[in-house]
């Protein structure tokens, strides 16, 4: 097994894992530095809404929009910019599909009636 399990990061040169001070450049490294395997380290990444959860919500939105108005009501109070966003979106598309549907209620019961 090799000893050079870490990386200098200032001169890129194999060191020992119990050193903290470079034979080749001389500068002190404190902390582990990433193999050179993985040079940069990963970020977190919050992962997003895929396809079949947004053909959830639509669905959702179209044939249960109280619910849906209340699953958006909830991410808009989240920290994340991109679930606010769908949270304003089902509660908009929520709001519209209920007039909608109240608009078909009432012109098909012949309650609302417009008479020119």
């Amino acid at each position: 097994m090799p000893r050079t399990s870490r990386v200098c990061s200032y001169c890129h040169k194999g060191m020992a894992e119990d050193e903290f001070k470079c034979k080749s450049c001389g500068n002190l490294v404190a902390t582990k530095t990433a193999l050179p395997e993985q040079p940069n380290m990963t970020e977190y990444e919050e992962p997003v809404l895929d396809r079949y959860s947004v053909v959830l919500l639509v669905l959702i939105t179209l044939f249960l929009p109280p619910v849906a108005m209340t699953i958006g009501g909830v991410k808009l109070f989240d920290d994340s910019a991109y679930k606010r966003d769908t949270g304003k979106i089902l509660v908009t598309g929520a709001f519209v599909i209920m007039v909608i549907l109240t608009i078909i209620l009432f012109a098909g019961s012949g309650t609302l009636t417009i008479q020119f």
